[in-house]
Order: C-alpha cells, then structure tokens, then sequence
C-alpha cells in the first residue's frame, strides 16, 4: 500500500525548491549582470590569471561579505520570522549606508528590489506585502540582503541554507563573470568555486557569534573600482 508523502517533508523539499529558484540564474534578479567592480581590475590590467581572480574573490568576501551582507541577511531571516518590520527597515536602511559606491549601491537595489517584485507575485504574504509597501513610499530601500534574508525567512527555509545559498550565489556570479572577463576556461572556474568553499563555510560558522553591533565592511579598492567602472569606454556589465 502506497502512503501519501509527509506533509511536513513536503513542505521542506518546496521550501528548498523555493531556495533553489531564487538563486538560479534563470529567476530574473539580474544579479549575473554585475561584476560589482571586478570589470574594472580586469580592464586596469590588475587580474589576468585565475590565481589573481581568487585573490580578488576573497578580498570580495572578507571585506564586504563576511561582516556585512551575511550579518544582515542573518539578521533579516530573525527579523522576518518575527515580522518585525520595524527591524528590517533599520537594516535596510543600514545597508544604504554601507554601500558607499553608487554601482554597487545600485546593483544590490536593484537586484532585491526585482526578487522582491517577482516572490510578491508569487506568493501573496501580509508581511511581505508589508514591506513592499514600505518600498513603495520610501522608508524602506530594498537592498538584496535584506530581501533574500526576508524572503528566505518568511518561507521557513532554514537560516543556515539561506545563508549558504547566498554565499554560493555571489560567489558563482563572480566566478562567471571573472571566466567570461579574463579569459579563462571553464575548468579554471570550477576551480576556483571548490577553493573559495572553506572561506564560505568559515563565513557561515562564524555568524553564529556575530550581531548588529558587528556589521562592517572594509574593502576601498574594490570601492574605487566600483566607482571607476562607469567611466570605463567599453563595459560588458552593469557594475
């Protein structure tokens, strides 16, 4: 006699569906359209080789992921689950205030505000409705961390998951755009994403003794690369 499945083993095997659309380069955030300054070293003669792109990769991820985005995604997932709105309108707006170049400040609205658009199409959630509004008439901003955390939280996907999926999806894009920017090979990026998966995992662990209180962001030459990359002549990405 053939069972029904589990209704809650159900409900997480749609949640990590869930996790996987909003990371795939298929679902329409636009994320895969920055190279969030990368362009800019490549152009400037800076990164040539793919040992090169792995130091720009975890100075990428030290200096603006570790004690920045991940905390704040953390800290969106607590908040969504508690539909403290109030709280993820100060990290929202906290974001805005890290994010000190106009193309990266740009490309992490634009890349939550378009998650933002398509799960509220999705799915009709109070909370989320909630803070779409907040968007709408400006007290909030929609940064990509604070969204995907939101997100992620809302549906009960696992804090743990949300963030490693977020970790993996940056640096997956990065890697993309170094393999297509450079040169290299496609077995040069594989490379590099199974070399970068310590530093992720090290990021992930370490959140779990980290708060508001310790948000930071340090990385000024990916901040004037950034910042330079507008002026460029010829560019094949957003940022």
């Amino acid at each position: 006699m053939n069972l029904p499945p589990e209704p809650i083993l159900m409900d997480k095997k749609n949640d990590l569906l869930t996790l996987f659309q909003i990371t795939d380069s298929f679902f329409p955030s636009g994320s895969f359209a920055y190279s969030w300054g990368l362009e800019t070293y490549v152009h400037e003669g800076m990164i040539r080789t793919r040992q090169e792109l792995q130091k720009f990769l975890e100075a990428y991820f030290v200096g603006f992921i570790a004690q920045g985005d991940a905390v704040i995604l953390k800290l969106s997932w607590e908040a969504a689950q508690k539909e403290d709105l109030g709280s993820l309108i100060r990290l929202d707006r906290l974001t805005h205030s890290l994010k000190l170049a106009k193309e990266l400040r740009e490309g992490s609205l634009h890349t939550g505000r378009q998650i933002l658009k398509v799960m509220s199409g999705i799915r009709k959630m109070l909370f989320l409705e909630r803070y779409a509004e907040g968007v709408d008439m400006g007290r909030a901003w929609g940064h990509h961390p604070v969204v995907f955390g939101m997100v992620c939280g809302i549906w009960g996907i696992y804090q743990e998951d949300s963030v490693l999926a977020y970790l993996y999806q940056s640096l997956s894009a990065l890697v993309s755009a170094g393999v297509r920017l450079i040169p290299l090979g496609h077995m040069d990026g594989q490379r590099s994403i199974e070399e970068m998966k310590p530093l992720i995992q090290r990021i992930s662990k370490n959140l779990v003794e980290i708060g508001e209180g310790d948000i930071s962001t340090f990385a000024p030459g990916l901040e004037i690369r950034s910042m330079r990359h507008e002026h460029l002549y010829t560019r094949l990405f957003k940022a």
